[in-house]
Formats: structure tokens, sequence, C-alpha cells
């Protein structure tokens, strides 16, 4: 799962939808600390609701193979509080100093990893501007490609060189810091981690992108007359399925 800043509401959603997701053990995590603490289930409780979410949305579940997880899930998931943050604020000086760039997909890997500071930095009051993620997920997250895989790093190090990430001074340590944080008053709300690439893009190109209806992702705007401009291509297929499903069932 990428970020999630609001896990409750999210827990909530991916409730009614039956949605596992691509990572069952991450999406079982997150209902264990939901059903735990905002339901006040025990453990025996909590794997049982477990067990039954996924036989319900998880094909071929087979409860032996996933006896030891869930139980290890629901005795560790109050111990860990879910995070229910609004939005992540982005400054107009932080913007402005992104903006200054003169290569786009060096302002957007570095909005991206301004946003995973500033949200660690709310988590945390010790992180002091770390951003604490895989350079490969950052990379992602930004929609940024690169052809040779050295270029990477060589983005990097042209934003250390102007001053503005810092590499970690351990050997064996990849992480890396903002050293522009401001904590003034945000221009801009960032309430969703799936695709920070598209959220700056969405910011200096407005109306370029539109949020799905169904999961809120930001995608690209397309025709109109398209049935999938209103949803992310996962969204979109799973409604025609229902639709199909529901039709077939009517013509039976």
């Amino acid at each position: 799962m990428s970020v999630i800043l609001n896990e409750t509401k999210q827990a909530e959603y991916i409730l009614m939808c039956g949605e596992v997701g691509n990572k069952p053990t991450s999406t079982l995590f997150l209902l264990g600390k939901y059903y735990r603490q905002k339901e006040g289930l025990d453990k025996n409780q909590t794997i049982s609701k477990l067990n039954e979410f996924m036989s319900a949305n998880y094909k071929n579940y087979n409860t032996v193979l996933w006896e030891n997880t869930i139980e290890d899930i629901s005795k560790k998931a109050y111990k860990y509080p879910l995070k229910e943050l609004e939005y992540i604020g982005i400054t107009q000086n932080e913007l402005d100093i992104i903006s200054a760039l003169n290569n786009l997909k060096y302002k957007k890997l570095l909005f991206t990893m301004l946003c995973y500071a500033k949200y660690h930095n709310t988590i945390s009051n010790n992180n002091n501007g770390w951003v604490n993620s895989e350079i490969k997920e950052l990379y992602r997250v930004s929609r940024v490609t690169v052809k040779h895989r050295e270029d990477k790093f060589l983005y990097l190090n042209d934003l250390e060189n102007l001053g503005l990430i810092q590499f970690s001074n351990k050997n064996d340590n990849l992480n890396l810091r903002i050293t522009f944080i401001d904590n003034g008053k945000p221009v801009l709300m960032i309430t969703d981690f799936r695709e920070l690439g598209y959220e700056y893009l969405n910011y200096i190109r407005n109306g370029k992108f539109i949020r799905c209806e169904h999961c809120g992702r930001l995608v690209r705007k397309k025709s109109a007359k398209d049935f999938s401009s209103k949803y992310c291509n996962e969204c979109a297929a799973q409604v025609q399925f229902n639709q199909k499903k529901q039709w077939d069932i009517l013509n039976r």
C-alpha cells in the first residue's frame, strides 16, 4: 500500500467495496487495526472478522494457509494507532522553490519527496524532514521515468547540489532529507498519496485530471464520451463487470 493518510476512512472503504488489493497482508493489518481500535473487538473476534472478509472477497481463500498471519495481525493490531490525517499541506514558498527548477521531472520528484517528508514530520516530532521511502517508490509515485537506472541517482545528486535535499551520511543508508520545509499556511492540500506526480501536474495544469468517482484516485482526463472517463482503469473494469453481472441476472 502507498501512504494512507486517513486509515479509518480507508478501512471503511475497503469493507464497503470488499477490495483485498494487491497486498492482502497490508489490507488485513489495516482492517485488524480498525476492528480492534474502532469496533473494540478482541483478538478472537478480530480473527473471525478477518476470516469472514477474506472468505467473501479473496478467491480460493484457504483458512489454514492464512491462519498464522491472521492470528499474528489480530494480536498486534491494537499496538499501532490508526492514522487519521485529513491532508498534508504544502505552502506557497515550497511550491515556488520547486517551480524554480527548469526540469519537470525534477519538479515532480522533489514535490513527491516533500510530501513524504511532511507526512513523516506530521506523524513523528523527531523526523526533521526525512523522506523515509525507497527510491524506486519515489520514482513510481512521482511518475518519473528514466532511460538508465543510474539516472535515478544522477537526478538526486543534481537536487543535492542545488541544496534542496540531503543524503544520509551513513554509507548503508539511502534515506533523503528535504532542506526547505516551510511550516507556514498551506495553499495546497494533498489528501491522496497514490499519484503525487499527477497531483503536482494537476496543480500547475488544472483541468487535465479527474478523481475516480469510485476510489478517488487522480487520473488523466479522457474523452467525456468514454465510459471510463469517470473512473480509473481498475474501477472502470469493476463497474463494467458489475453492470454486466446485473444485466445477466435480469435476463435469465
